[in-house]
């Protein structure tokens, strides 16, 4: 097949015999107000010629010379036609200025939200890719406070959440890994310890002036996006307007009663007669001051060995199971962009574009955690196959306090030539630096031993357990049992450049331009771990406590809380600011266990050096009706990698070497043949389609030579550097149908065949595996033979301005995405098992209805995801971790006080919809891992002031 592509590409790139005398049109094309109009669609009369603007700005070559007359169209205005006089060699100009709307928009204006949204439209229909487009103005439709929250709109996408926020993007059902993240063209790089995948909540949804959405690539694109890629267009000086925004709001939370505030300013003007230069600058503040309530577990089903005898390992019966509160979550992102350009002759310009965001997570987590399996002696006793009694367990009550920094710092410099008589050249330099820093997590334990617990998980929605002999929360049968500091530091830098040219080319029936550029991305990425483990012990201190004592002495409650609105009796626990103030008043209290953070830190610190250089050939190519898109990519790929050898015994004593370096370098040559085609049966109807190649290169901590077998572990975790990157061949369809009076529907398939899958099994040590002496089993990624993924996606957006009186106030968005992947993973149990792809949604879907009359605007919206698979197990796949289907409602309006100057308020989570996870295929197994059973957060919103000039 792919052979087949790259003869079919070649072949549609060689040029025919000289072309015709001919020059160049360009200009610019506004609304009546001077504001620049973006996908207006540009059509030469009498030839196949067709342009389409971007911020305003059209360029069409290989116009034949003489007299022509140039029709301009653009949805929500009539179409206007202009005549122009080419000559050989040079360049036209042709400005126009669309000023006769559509008499069906006459009841809501072509203004505000409504001119955003037929921006968003217009570009979507001109794009030459499979595309969705989102407009500035339409993210605050609904209160979207993150990019993840405004791409959860789109349709195809679903988002991964993380404390009822939006963090990570899923395109088409694929796994946040397998997309692709940009701001303005530079891919950004990831803070994530381990993964490439990019958490979109750090970015604020309103640095964008537009959010590009491309499910299919074109050459010109980097390859590694599976999915597809995101591309984020900041704002820039616009000719003739001084831009202003101000947004002011604050709210609050009902969990918690955290504040909620939002500031954001955005300015931006262009100045001299001429206004060649431009200067846009926008800064963010907003802060979340949340709660979360939370129950999770941890279950040993079946023929999942649990870390118990092997007498037990049929046991289905929970091993763990926890109550957490997380009383304080307090989130701020704050960021700053701007963008410098300097206007050349012909259009051409030169830009230096900045940008950072900030994210801030300071959390205070208490758990209070049933240990069923607690020491080698538990026993159970099963009264059902949802309840039971053990003995010889644990009960711990812990509290931990993290702060997270993560930051996002791009900067790039380029430009823009353009030539009379076609030609152009762009470039750019980059450099966009991720860091993730954890200053110090504190994690303080006590425990009570020697104790009988019960289950009862009949209830999936509100599983119980329950202390039977034992105290569930007094502070003198809590001994002291572990301190532990984790401070983290994650770095990743990518330089890059890119260089493209083109040229106009004609042959047969066709006309269009040549296409060629040389790219490069140069990461340079590490992951430190700096883990301090203390003893159980405690020497002397300020409080004279003992480790029998130490948690009565930092109590201060004297009646249990409760969570989850009184269903849930958490119990006393420690104060947070004592156990802070206590530890750093006491610092030689503690004994710290040299080994056990030396092995621990080391297994946890990598670092990853992975150069990409690539370079392409492309074609844009107009038929009549017809546009094709065809080219090549070829991209070389060289990585230099090191990790740690950590190996300890049983008894957690050091072997003569527990810790060794390693490293492991390699390299391999991709070529990615695509082919982008659209067929425009009318002005306002569109049949595209796409055969595309990309591909996912291994996730950070995948491909990294590590190995790591600690104390009292029977299982060695193992990293693979010759893994593979998987690979993928993409087909699309999509038949879009535009309203006039901005709106569209659309109905479109896809499907994926994906080679060298990546999955984790577990497998039985061999002679060969130098793992240490207790180790008898190996965790490791490998690649697997293939992986499928199909679906549709089907959109409707429309306002009902056909309808009497009020109702033509009113509208629609709706759009659903089904998918549905299968992987072929050997490996325990799975013989014959069709498994999904990990983090492949299978559903998602939007619905939400607005009203616009006069000053008012009203929205109401709900989001769905449907259940899917988080986590693939290596040992059984009775033991992956499913995400429970979720639909939430939100809903915002705004009223204008007078032009530029409006009032607005959001709520969030109205349905009050919470996070649910479960494993195999019973819902009250819990969530394991950090997946929780079932997460807590009730509604929050805020009202403010917008002012926009």
């Amino acid at each position: 097949m792919r052979s087949s592509l790259l003869r079919a590409v070649v072949a549609s790139a060689l040029v025919a015999p000289a072309l015709q005398a001919q020059g160049v049109v360009t200009g610019t094309v506004t609304d009546p107000s001077g504001r620049p109009l973006s996908g207006v669609l540009v059509l030469v009369d009498g030839t196949s010629i067709r342009a389409s603007t971007d911020r305003g700005l059209y360029r069409a070559v290989n116009v034949p010379a003489g007299a022509r007359t140039l029709t301009f169209r653009y949805i929500g205005y009539a179409p206007q036609t202009k005549s122009v006089t080419v000559v050989n060699g040079r360049t036209a100009v042709l400005d126009v200025k669309l000023t006769e709307a559509v008499t069906s928009l006459s009841a809501i204006e072509v203004r505000g939200q409504v001119v955003g949204q037929a921006s968003a439209l217009n570009q979507q229909r001109t794009a030459s890719t499979i595309a969705s487009v989102i407009d500035n103005e339409l993210v605050g439709r609904l209160p979207d406070p993150n990019m993840a929250e405004a791409l959860a709109r789109v349709p195809g996408i679903a988002v991964l959440r993380d404390q009822g926020e939006g963090r990570f993007v899923q395109i088409r059902g694929t796994s946040p890994n397998f997309n692709g993240m940009s701001v303005n063209g530079l891919r950004l790089a990831t803070p994530e310890q381990n993964s490439r995948q990019l958490p979109m909540d750090i970015v604020p949804s309103d640095q964008a002036s537009q959010i590009q959405v491309s499910k299919t690539l074109t050459p010109d694109m980097d390859a590694d996006a599976i999915g597809g890629n995101v591309n984020i267009v900041t704002r820039s000086a616009r000719a003739n307007e001084t831009l202003f925004n101000v947004t002011a709001a604050g709210g609050g939370n009902q969990l918690g009663g955290g504040l909620l505030a939002n500031l954001g300013l955005n300015a931006g003007k262009r100045f001299g007669k001429s206004q060649k230069f431009g200067a846009m600058l926008g800064g963010t503040y907003y802060r979340n001051d949340r709660a979360s309530q939370n129950v999770e577990g941890d279950w040993c089903s079946q023929t999942r060995n649990c870390g118990v005898a092997p007498s037990l390992t049929s046991l289905d019966a929970p091993n763990l199971f926890e109550y957490r509160d997380y009383p304080q979550v307090d989130r701020l992102r704050t960021g700053m962009n701007g963008t410098l350009d300097y206007l050349l002759a012909n259009n051409s310009k030169i830009f230096l574009r900045g940008s950072w965001n900030q994210f801030n997570d300071d959390e205070i987590r208490a758990r209070a955690r049933f240990r069923f399996r607690g020491g080698g002696g538990s026993r159970w006793t099963q009264v059902s196959a949802d309840s039971g009694i053990t003995t010889g367990s644990q009960f711990d009550r812990d509290i931990r306090l993290r702060e997270v920094l993560q930051d996002i710092y791009t900067a790039q410099l380029g430009g823009e030539h353009y030539s009379g008589d076609g030609k152009s050249l762009d470039w750019a330099v980059g450099v966009s630096r991720a860091t993730e820093n954890r200053p110090g997590a504190l994690t303080m334990s006590f425990r009570q031993s020697n104790m009988s617990l019960a289950y009862n998980f009949a209830d999936p929605e509100r599983p119980r357990a329950y202390v039977v002999t034992g105290s569930f929360d007094d502070p003198a049968r809590f001994g002291f049992n572990s301190l532990a500091n984790e401070e983290r530091d994650t770095k990743d830098e990518d330089l890059s450049a890119k260089i493209n040219g083109s040229i106009p080319v004609q042959f047969g029936g066709f006309s269009g331009t040549l296409k060629a550029g040389l790219a490069a991305r140069l990461k340079d990425r590490s992951n430190t771990l700096v883990t301090t483990n203390y003893t159980s012990a405690l020497g002397s201190n300020s409080l004279n406590a003992t480790a029998a004592t130490l948690m009565g002495a930092l109590t201060t409650e004297t009646a249990g809380r409760n969570i989850f609105d009184g269903d849930y009796a958490f119990g006393r626990t420690f104060d947070p600011t004592r156990m802070r103030d206590f530890i750093a008043a006491n610092p030689n209290a503690f004994t710290v266990n040299a080994l056990s953070s030396a092995t621990t830190s080391a297994g946890g610190s990598f670092k990853v050096k992975e150069d990409v250089y690539a370079g392409y050939l492309m074609a844009n190519l107009d038929a009549g009706n017809l546009r094709l898109v065809p080219g090549v990519r070829v991209e070389a790929t060289r990585v230099n990698n090191a990790g740690n050898v950590v190996r300890l015994n049983a008894a957690g004593s050091a072997l003569a070497e527990p810790i060794r370096e390693t490293t492991d370098e390699g390299s391999y040559v991709n070529i990615f043949p695509s082919v982008n085609a659209t067929y425009r049966f009318s002005e306002y109807t569109n049949v595209k389609a796409a055969v595309t190649t990309a591909l996912v290169r291994p996730q950070f901590g995948d491909m990294v030579p590590y190995v790591n077998v600690q104390a009292g572990q029977q299982t060695a975790s193992v990293g693979n550097p010759e893994l593979k990157a998987t690979t993928a061949i993409n087909y699309d369809v999509m038949i879009e149908h535009y309203f006039q009076n901005v709106g569209f529907i659309s109905a479109g398939a896809f499907a994926k065949s994906l080679n060298n899958f990546i999955y984790s099994t577990a497998r039985a040590r061999t002679a060969d595996d130098a793992v240490g002496p207790d180790a008898q089993q190996i965790v490791q990624p490998v690649n697997g033979p293939t992986a499928s993924l199909y679906g549709f996606e089907i959109a409707w957006q429309q306002n009902f301005t056909f309808l009497p009186g009020i109702l033509k106030s009113f509208g629609i968005n709706a759009n659903y995405t089904y998918t549905k992947s299968s992987a072929d993973i050997p490996g325990r149990g799975r013989d014959g098992v069709d498994s999904p792809i990990p983090e492949q949604a299978p559903q998602a879907g939007n619905v939400g209805l607005f009203f616009d009359k006069g000053p008012l605007s009203l929205r109401v919206g709900g989001n769905y995801s449907g259940s899917f698979v988080s986590t693939i197990s290596a040992i059984s796949p009775e033991a992956d971790t499913r995400t429970k289907s979720r639909f939430q409602v939100d809903a915002s309006g705004s009223y204008q006080l007078r032009p530029g100057i409006k009032i607005f308020g959001e709520a969030i989570n109205l349905s009050n919809t919470p996070l649910r996870a479960y494993v195999g295929d019973r819902q009250n197994r819990g969530g394991g891992g950090d997946d929780p059973s079932f997460e807590f957060y009730k509604p929050w919103g805020m009202i403010g002031v917008k002012i926009e000039r």
